[in-house]
């Protein structure tokens, strides 16, 4: 007996209170050959035992029990299990429109990609920054193979779940979720799969619904240097993880330009607002895992543009004293980084949203 067409992957913890609302939808897509993979990582309320009885009642919801490891672990424990040709992910506290699973078949019965991104809605959307609505719907646009643009411009990341993969695409390549992170384990996702996918399709169509309420605090601004600190400690592990997987799956050297001034954009303004000690540690840790990744000490030659290796100097510069409380910028190398990179509209709309908050 074969799979299903498409498996579905619900990681969960704790997530009682909108468990039964996320099935529903997985359950009432207008596309019926699916299954729903339910991992239930150490829940200590109710939600197994909902998973357990809903599963008694539907053939197609299957749930695994685990003991705590983390959301990337129980995405890859649900690959591992999926019977299904296309796999999808789901939060626990999230939804699909009623149609996407037909959509998401419809496009890998006419295009055969590796790889399909479409859009997410925020709900309710007033909750979502300005800055992330816009980054949550990519263009309609296919492309045969990898170039830069799908990581660095095509507005499709963050957010594996609204993304769709052949299921053997991921165990041919050997892709899964980074195990540890607590924040950015998708972007390393993202980092493997586009560049290894033979095709990848992007659609605008808001398949997903992405619930904010509590999860928007994810969003807001880090106040204070421990959390801040905390932050930035998951991004650097973030980017440690995609230079390892890039070296190891022989991308380095191809697209370093890109990467590392993307990893620049990350991190320059939150490590901006901590106390001069810490951004000269913080830079001590980047460049040295920048280092490593290039092969060679000057880190700024891999750039092209002029504000990017300014700023990429400035950091080598700081990184050569973690103690010291040398300021590491002049007062225009940020702003002009960042005009440089997200244009003149992004950058007084983010300075906007500051003066209201």
């Amino acid at each position: 007996m074969s799979g299903p067409r498409i498996s579905i992957i619900v990681p969960v913890h704790n997530a009682e209170r909108t468990l039964g609302s996320c099935l529903d939808s997985l359950l009432a897509q207008t596309f019926g050959d699916i299954e729903v993979i339910c991992v239930d990582d150490g829940s200590q309320d109710a939600s197994l035992a909902l998973l357990r009885d809903r599963a008694r009642r539907e053939g197609r919801v299957r749930v695994h029990h685990q003991e705590n490891a983390g959301v990337s672990v129980a995405r890859n424990v649900g690959m591992r299990l999926a019977r299904g040709q296309i796999l999808m992910f789901v939060d626990a506290d999230d939804e699909l429109v009623s149609e996407a699973c037909a959509r998401v078949s419809a496009v890998f019965d006419r295009e055969r990609p590796e790889v399909l991104t479409f859009g997410l809605r925020c709900v309710p959307a007033e909750a979502a920054p300005l800055s992330l609505r816009r980054e949550l719907s990519p263009r309609a646009i296919t492309y045969d193979g990898f170039g830069p643009a799908l990581l660095f411009k095509e507005h499709a990341r963050p957010y594996a779940c609204r993304t769709a993969v052949s299921a053997s695409f991921v165990r041919r390549c050997r892709i899964g979720f980074e195990p540890g992170l607590a924040l950015g384990e998708d972007q390393v996702f993202y980092f493997v799969a586009y560049p290894l996918s033979a095709k990848t399709v992007l659609m605008p169509d808001e398949l997903y619904l992405y619930t904010m309420n509590e999860r928007s605090k994810t969003h807001e601004s880090q106040a204070g240097r421990e959390r801040l600190l905390a932050k930035l400690d998951q991004h650097l592990r973030m980017v440690e993880a995609i230079l390892r997987e890039w070296t190891d799956r022989g991308l380095a050297g191809r697209w370093d330009a890109e990467l590392v001034e993307w990893i620049l954009d990350l991190l320059m303004l939150d490590v901006s607002k901590l106390p001069p000690v810490d951004q000269h540690r913080t830079y001590a840790r980047l460049v040295e895992d920048l280092r490593s990744y290039l092969g060679r000490e000057d880190v700024a030659s891999c750039l092209v543009r002029a504000p990017s290796r300014t700023c990429a100097r400035r950091i080598e510069r700081a990184s050569v004293d973690p103690a010291s409380s040398a300021r590491v910028f002049s007062r225009l190398d940020l702003p002009v980084f960042y005009l440089m990179r997200r244009g003149l509209v992004r950058c007084l709309e983010r300075v906007w949203m500051r003066v209201r908050t």
